[in-house]
């Protein structure tokens, strides 16, 4: 409870206002490790047509008891994905976190809130710098686009710390991906190695951080994600304005056609006529005229 108070404190205090804006993606995934369910990721990708800006929000959920995480991110970019800025928040046991940066001019100025430590950070940005959490939108904007037996090599911020890694991203062959068509992706940045599932629309339908055990798997529901990991509504409200839906992917869109193709009415005979009605059992005899 204190946990949750301290974050809703935090969250509020970094993010601010929620301008509208046209939803890319949106969706819930669980966080498996091993066998165990522990954890659940909450990602929107949006694009405010006014102001010609791409933007990112996530939250991240694992854990329970002193054990329990908590993350968060609101990043900018333009339209070019060129960083404009990004709040990070993070809480663990009683640890926190707080990153606020912001960008121009090529230069990356920011706070970092460390526990009760305060620093600044500014840095030049090499041209082509991009904040990570774009990665796969980048990808989409390429000359090439998404598509296989391509390499992509690169360097994005890290949102978590600030500062800039070099990174690696091999597209292998279209498979399949929990009945999804997907590129199988594997990154490398900060000298860790994970596999990606997106499809061609660049919604990530699963991750796999290998080495570390740890698989994110993009779900139809919120409850599927959830479980019974610790949630908090008012923590949603203010980092995404409202509890996000979860419904704009690829894996919601076909379980909620599956679902209405089940409870359909099975099709009458005749379409458009009572039933009963308009059916012809027998042939039926003339009238006979009068006069004869």
């Amino acid at each position: 409870m204190v946990q949750r108070l301290c974050l809703t404190i935090l969250l509020t205090l970094v993010f601010a206002g929620h301008a509208h804006a046209d939803v890319l993606f949106e969706g819930y995934a669980k966080v498996i490790s091993g066998e165990e369910h522990i954890g659940y990721v909450i990602s929107r990708y949006e694009f405010e047509p006014k102001k010609k800006q791409f933007i990112s929000t996530y939250f991240l959920k694992t854990g329970k008891g002193p054990s329990e995480t908590t993350e968060s991110l609101k990043a900018y970019a333009d339209a070019d994905l060129t960083p404009i800025s990004y709040e990070y928040t993070s809480l663990a046991g009683k640890e926190s976190k707080i990153i606020d940066a912001k960008f121009k001019g090529g230069t990356l100025t920011g706070v970092i809130k460390n526990g009760g430590k305060v620093s600044r950070i500014e840095k030049k940005i090499p041209k082509g710098t991009f904040l990570s959490t774009f990665l796969v939108y980048l990808m989409l904007k390429s000359k090439e686009g998404l598509k296989s037996e391509t390499n992509y090599e690169y360097q994005a911020i890290a949102e978590e710390d600030g500062a800039i890694y070099k990174g690696q991203a091999l597209v292998g062959k279209e498979e399949i991906y929990n009945g999804f068509k997907s590129f199988k992706i594997l990154n490398t940045y900060k000298d860790i190695k994970f596999l990606s599932y997106v499809n061609e629309r660049g919604e990530v339908l699963g991750t796999n951080a290998m080495g570390q055990g740890i698989v994110t798997e993009l779900v139809a529901n919120p409850s599927e994600a959830i479980g019974n990991i610790p949630y908090s509504a008012s923590l949603l409200k203010t980092l995404f304005g409202k509890v996000p839906a979860g419904d704009a992917n690829v894996v919601t869109r076909k379980a909620k056609l599956k679902a209405a193709e089940a409870n359909a009415p099975a099709p009458s005979k005749q379409m458009g006529v009572p039933q009963g009605q308009g059916i012809i059992i027998k042939a039926q005899p003339e009238t006979e005229k009068k006069g004869n």
